[in-house]
């Protein structure tokens, strides 16, 4: 399809879309979160569960990278093919290339502090230790509507 063939208001609608299903993903993440943390969850545990997910969206991210395909809704497959084909083959690909690098770097570096960290002395605070995971979310989402904006 050539960039001129695509509905620009379609596409925002469904970046928009996107947009509030990860805002409802990552709020019961963050829910879970605050409610592991009050209850006296181990760092180790959350450590873990974190490389769990790491690793998942890295084996997703080369699956990608190597097959070209999307998994997951029609709005998600819709929407990739959209990036494809307005940066084109080559800037996507590289754009991949370097997501599927840094999270195979991040995947293996949380690997690596599960086990030599020591957890014994470790505590979780809720405001202190929730900051980072708030401030990724606001900039992801800053970062979000810029883009459909900028549509």
């Amino acid at each position: 399809m050539d960039e001129t063939e695509w509905d620009i208001q379609e596409v925002k609608r469904l970046k928009k879309k996107r947009l509030v299903q990860h805002n409802i993903s990552m709020l019961l993440s963050f829910v879970l979160f605050i409610y592991y943390m009050k209850e006296g969850g181990s760092a180790a545990v959350l450590l873990g569960l974190c490389c769990v997910f790491f690793w998942g969206v890295t084996v997703y991210s080369l699956y990608k990278l190597k097959t070209g395909k999307t998994i997951g809704t029609k709005t998600s497959r819709f929407l990739e093919d959209f990036e494809r084909d307005n940066k084109g083959e080559k800037r996507w690909k590289r754009k991949n290339m370097i997501e599927a690098g840094l999270l195979s770097v991040l995947s293996i570096v949380f690997t690596v502090f599960l086990f030599v960290l020591d957890f014994g002395s470790a505590r979780m605070d809720f405001p202190t230790d929730a900051l980072p995971f708030i401030v990724t979310w606001v900039g992801v989402n800053i970062g979000e509507v810029v883009r459909i904006n900028i549509l």
